[in-house]
């Protein structure tokens, strides 16, 4: 049995939303309190559960619309937003008589095409958007190929792919637009989609559930680091990482509130404006106060860009009439 679909006028799974809700919420947690047990754990599978996430609505379609679609919806935001905020960086630190990020226009050039391990500071959380949509170009192209994520061709695939992260993330942690994680995203991706044809979700979540809780309560889990190629132990932090997140979704199956799913709707704008709030409030106010901006200020901006039809096209990638 699959996990319970909630219809909506855009038909997309309400616990999806939650998951996504949760995850972006822990994303901010971790960037807010940066040492401790809670940091670790949280970093032990955030990021592992957006790609699992990600795979599981995957479906194969034509590679050219598809690359299209993910230019405008993925790609074009990813612009927008870092143009925006290196320019607002360069204000807002000048304005507060202090250096910015980038201390010239030819380094912040290099940075923002190299992006990736290069975009540090308020900047840090952008390898993730162009990680997720090679990876998830990448995968498309495979389902072209093999369809059903249960050919076995899939996991001879995917095998290697995950060898080759292992082995690149032991060589570097140079990540230009965060493809150095592509390899190991795509394994995730593809365990999300096989999970979505595979029966007893039921059964596997509830497990899953139990099974973190103990992994929580019990051990101190060594956090990752997948922008810079860092897996820990790849034999158990990645399982771990995928019970782990397995768990979270479980969780999002019985809480599908309503402000995790606004949370989980609006994750992209988060994952962009969050760490920037971060950055220049955190001078001013304690953790629990900036928490409370990174989420507000991000969800006021979305809501802000989604009534400006340039808002809409550029920055949130919906290419829809302004309501």
């Amino acid at each position: 049995m699959k996990p319970e679909e909630v219809a909506r006028g855009d038909d997309r799974l309400a616990w999806l939303d939650s998951a996504k809700g949760i995850g972006i919420l822990l994303v901010v947690i971790g960037h807010i309190w940066t040492g401790g047990i809670v940091r670790d754990d949280i970093y032990a599978f955030h990021m592992p559960l957006f790609f699992l996430l990600a795979g599981y609505t995957a479906r194969p379609k034509e590679l050219r619309p598809f690359v299209v679609a993910q230019w405008r919806t993925l790609a074009v935001p990813y612009i927008a937003f870092l143009l925006t905020l290196v320019l607002a960086d360069q204000l807002i630190e000048h304005f507060r008589g202090l250096y910015p990020i980038f201390r010239s226009w030819d380094q912040a050039l290099w940075a923002m095409l190299v992006g990736g391990s290069e975009l540090r500071g308020p900047f840090t959380i952008f390898w993730f958007v162009p990680c997720l949509m090679a990876a998830r170009i990448a995968q498309n192209a495979l389902l072209l190929r093999w369809p059903s994520p249960k050919d076995w061709r899939w996991a001879a695939a995917m095998a290697l792919s995950l060898a080759t992260g292992l082995w690149l993330g032991k060589l570097t942690d140079f990540s230009p637009l965060g493809l150095l994680t592509v390899p190991v995203a795509l394994p995730l991706l593809w365990l999300g989609s096989l999970w979505r044809v595979t029966g007893h979700h039921r059964i596997i979540l509830a497990v899953a559930v139990v099974a973190s809780m103990v992994c929580l309560m019990m051990f101190h889990l060594t956090p990752l680091n997948m922008k810079i190629g860092d897996y820990g132990n790849p034999l158990i932090s990645l399982p771990l990482a995928i019970l782990l997140s397995l768990g979270t979704i479980g969780v999002a199956n019985v809480i599908k509130i309503g402000p995790l799913r606004i949370l989980g709707q609006q994750s992209l704008v988060i994952m962009f404006m969050h760490v920037p709030v971060i950055h220049f409030c955190a001078p001013y106010l304690n953790k629990t106060e900036l928490l409370g901006a990174a989420l507000a200020i991000s969800l006021v901006v979305h809501f802000g860009l989604s009534h400006i039809m340039w808002g809409r096209r550029y920055f949130l990638g919906r290419y829809d009439a302004v309501k």
